[in-house]
Order: structure tokens, then sequence, then C-alpha cells
């Protein structure tokens, strides 16, 4: 196991205001009799004396520490158009403070990110579509050679996108982890290009998210080293604000979340290792989803599993519209299959978030479990594992929210759920799950797996790996950020 010895693990809670801290608290400003019968002012917080009696300065530290959390800082920091990074371990609530800020923003906010799968998950686009990059430059290949490329070729996606760049007001790049290096050295060359300011990005404000510990960038070639974007010369000229969020939300037990912490860098000993040892079941109930690193994995289980229920599949096909091109890319990149074959009892699992109009809580949420109780030509009913029968509609995909005459996909957002790559299962979180890691050989995947999972009761593994890959530079970059 890798052992990272000078790393500090950080987790806890937010600790409450101290009494006095709000409400009728504050500064006070009043009046002080003088010998001569002046007057003057005499500044004091309420509740506290002015004399030796106050305690304002031996609790100022968790007062400030109160306020000035890392939520607060990125949202008072990004609605300042300051260049953020908003990072942190699995389950700190990274994409719902950002959706939080979106929400409130009164500006335009440029949704992307690196992957289609992570685009579609965050609900915008990848960061190549929207600049008009194509695949980006090749190797060897010049910023300005490859500019010129894309200008002599024909097409209106690149034109649209340049559109886009010259009128961004703030870009986010959603799991940036996945982002190398190179490909975000060319956009900020294009946004300083097309924009003619010659600063980062040309002075467009530019939010990235993600943990450099979970999924890396992709590479075709295992001998070249990852292409982090934080060595890149635009990351290191944007000067972003780093904000941290160190409390884990997706689990509450306290040893399991210091287990996870210490997974996360590669320091699997002790009272860790221990722990998650002890969670090796070798044959749990079929109806707890596996996680696995391949598709061919996820496929054969999902069809055995099929088989073995009683009667005929029934097959659902997607109903699709617009450009041709457009629908391959949601097809290729969306959880829920094109052609949904389902069983009454086949286990599946919701892939959107869905509340009802006027409804204060969520019908169905990402990652939800449960079993089909009936399906019919336009509903499927699933009984959820908390007990609720739901009837599922079509949901409908756009390529592009506002073009209306953009790709659409329109399918049951349902897909069978025996099994679960754990490339597509970022950013989900699940009650149970069984987990085969042991091809797993990128930094961050087995993390990134054991962290989906809600408690310590609900995690399996099939077999303790013999290793857990980490990235060193990553943990490097955290220990100097």
């Amino acid at each position: 196991m890798t052992t990272i010895s000078d790393l500090e693990v950080n987790y806890g809670a937010a600790r409450s205001l101290p009494a006095g801290a709000g409400g009728a608290g504050g500064l006070h400003i009043k009046p002080s009799s003088k010998s001569d019968g002046s007057t003057t002012q005499q500044a004091t917080f309420a509740g506290l004396s002015p004399g030796g009696g106050s305690n304002l300065w031996s609790d100022h530290e968790e007062r400030a520490a109160a306020v000035l959390t890392p939520d607060n800082r990125f949202l008072a920091a990004a609605p300042a158009k300051a260049n953020c990074f908003l990072t942190g371990a699995a389950g700190t609530g990274k994409s719902t403070l950002l959706r939080r800020f979106i929400a409130s923003s009164s500006r335009r906010i440029d949704v992307t990110a690196p992957t289609g799968i992570a685009a579609i998950n965050i609900g915008g686009m990848t960061t190549h579509r929207f600049c008009g990059m194509l695949l980006g430059p090749k190797h060897g290949q010049s910023d300005e050679d490859y500019l010129e490329e894309l200008r002599g070729l024909p097409y209106a996606s690149i034109r649209a996108g340049f559109r886009r760049v010259s009128n961004c007001e703030c870009l986010v790049i959603d799991e940036v982890s996945m982002m190398p290096g190179r490909q975000l050295d060319f956009v900020d060359y294009l946004f300083r290009t097309l924009r003619g300011v010659d600063a980062p990005f040309g002075d467009a404000q530019v939010i990235v998210t993600g943990d450099f510990l979970q999924l890396p960038p992709v590479r075709t070639n295992p001998a070249i080293p990852y292409d982090w974007c934080f060595n890149s010369r635009a990351w290191k000229e944007a000067g972003f604000k780093v904000l941290n969020l160190e409390i884990v939300r997706r689990q509450d037990e306290k040893e399991f979340v210091r287990a996870l912490l210490n997974f996360r860098v590669g320091r699997v000993t002790g009272a860790t290792a221990s722990l998650l040892e002890s969670r090796v079941k070798m044959f749990p109930p079929s109806e707890i989803p596996r996680l696995v690193t391949h598709n061919v994995q996820k496929d054969k289980w999902d069809a055995f599993q099929l088989t073995e229920l009683p009667g005929e599949p029934v097959l659902l096909s997607a109903e699709t519209s617009g450009p041709e091109k457009q629908v391959e890319f949601l097809t290729k990149n969306l959880l829920t299959p094109s052609q949904l074959m389902l069983k009454i009892g086949a286990r599946v699992m919701f892939t959107v978030n869905k509340t009802e109009p006027g409804a204060s809580e969520p019908l169905f949420v990402n990652g939800q479990m449960g079993t089909v109780a009936g399906i019919h030509p336009d509903f499927v009913v699933v009984l959820a594992d908390n007990g609720s029968e739901i009837s599922v509609e079509r949901f409908k995909w756009s390529y592009d929210a506002r073009d209306k005459s953009s790709g659409q996909v329109q399918q049951f957002p349902l897909c069978l759920a025996w099994a679960l790559t754990i490339h597509k299962a970022q950013g989900m979180t699940l009650d149970r799950a069984h987990i085969d890691c042991r091809a797993a050989r990128e930094p961050g995947q087995a993390y990134v797996a054991v962290s989906r999972v809600r408690t310590l009761e609900g995690l399996s593994f099939k077999e303790w790996p013999k290793g857990i890959v980490v990235s060193n530079e990553s943990i490097r970059f955290y220990q100097n950020t």
C-alpha cells in the first residue's frame, strides 16, 4: 500500500456560532461620559463588557471559523468574479454548491466538463464543444497552427463555439481532474485570441471544480505521465482562489469518513485497513449493485441476472429527433441506454433527478435503486427500495437546452442496475455496492468506487485489493496549495 505520512487528514463538522454572535449581538456604539462632562464614543460587542471580563479574544477564532467556511468563501468569491478552484474529497458537496451559485447568479454562466458523461451530469456541454475546438491540438502542434486549422474548416459548430467564447462571462469546468493540461492551455489561448485581451482566459471569469485525487485525464500511452492541468501554464497564470471543502456530507460515520479520507491518499494501513478489509463479502445478495472497472463485466452480469428472471424481456426504444451526430453523442454518453431491455423484477437505477411541480421532495434521484413492478408503453412502474411506488415516464435530454432544434433523446430514465462501471458511477451516491476494484489501474479509480457508498454497512468488496493506485503528484499539489 502507498503510505503518505505527512498529509494531515481533516474532517469534522462546522462549529456553530457561540452565544451572542448573532441575533442581538454585533458591534454597538454608545456614548461614554468623561470627568469634564464631555462624551466619547465607546465600541463594545453586545453581551461583552469592554473590561477584563470579556472573552472577545479568547473565542474569536471559533467565531471566524463558523462564518468563514470554504462554502461561504466560495459564495463570496464567485459572484465577485474571482477565478476559483472549488475542490474537496468525494461527498463534500462540490456540485451542490456550484449549482447554488449558478442558480443565484444574475450573469450567464456557461457550464462545461471535459467528458460527455460529466457534462450531462452537470447539465452543460463538453468544454471542447463549447469552445468549438474539436479534439484539440495534436501532439507537438502549436496553438497558433491549430487555431488556423480550425479557422480553415467549414464546420458551423466551430463558428458557434468561437461566438460562445467571445461572449462568455463566466466559464465553469466541472470534473477538472479529467481535463489535460495541454487542452486547458489551448482553451486559454483561444479565449485570449478571440476576445482580443491578453489576460488569463481573455479576462473571462473561470471556475473549475473537482478533485485531483479522483479520476485522472485520459492518456493513450501508459509510458507517458498523466497531463495534470494543475501543471499547465494556463492554470498557473489564472491565479485560482482555492476553496477546499472539508466536511464530508455523503457519509456521517466518523470512522468510515476517516477511513475514506485515508483511502483517498493511499494510506490504507492499521485501523483503516482493518475496518475496510472487514467488508470483504464473497457472495453478497444479487440485488446489491456491483461496481466494476470494465463495461464487459457490467454487461455480462446484467445479462445473466436478466435471464434468471421468468418471462420474456420487453424492449423499450428511445425516441430521438434532431441532427444525427448530436443524437449519437447523447446516446453514447447517457447512462440510460437507447435500447432498454426490462423484465418484471429487474433491478434498476434512476439516472436523473426529478421533482414534481410544487413538491418539496424529489420524486426520485440519480443513483436511487428499485425493482420493476410494471411495464407499459408510456410508463414503467418501479418499486423503490424505500417502499414508494413510482410511475416513471420518459425523460427528455437535449444536446443544447437553448436550441429547440438540437438533438433530443426521450427515454425512461432507468438502467439495469445489477452492475455499474466505476467511471459512470462518479458523482453518484449509493446506499449499497459490492465493489470489484482488483483491475483498478488508474489513480483514484478505487477511491471513486468506495466513496460512492453512504454507510460502512452498505459497502462490500469482492476481494481485498493488493494495492491502491494514487497519484503522488496530485498529493504533492494539495500539500503545496
